[in-house]
């Protein structure tokens, strides 16, 4: 089982990613989080900050969006 420190600590890597990729603006990253994504098979975010595997697939995401690479 996964450790929920090491979890907590990913999801707020993902949440300070997000809101570095909306320059930080929180309200439109949190916005972004609750909405589902095309690139996340149609499921928000946050849905997908339970588990390492799904965490890293959302930052790979927010990378991928930040370089301009359409998903």
């Amino acid at each position: 089982m996964e450790n929920l420190r090491d979890l907590s600590k990913l999801r707020e890597i993902v949440i300070a990613e997000a809101v570095e990729l909306f320059e930080g603006d929180k309200a439109a990253a949190e916005q972004w989080l609750s909405t589902p994504v095309r690139g996340l098979g149609h499921k928000t975010p946050n849905e997908l900050l339970t588990s390492e595997k799904d965490i890293e697939q959302v930052r790979t995401l927010i990378g991928r969006l930040e370089h301009g690479i359409i998903t």
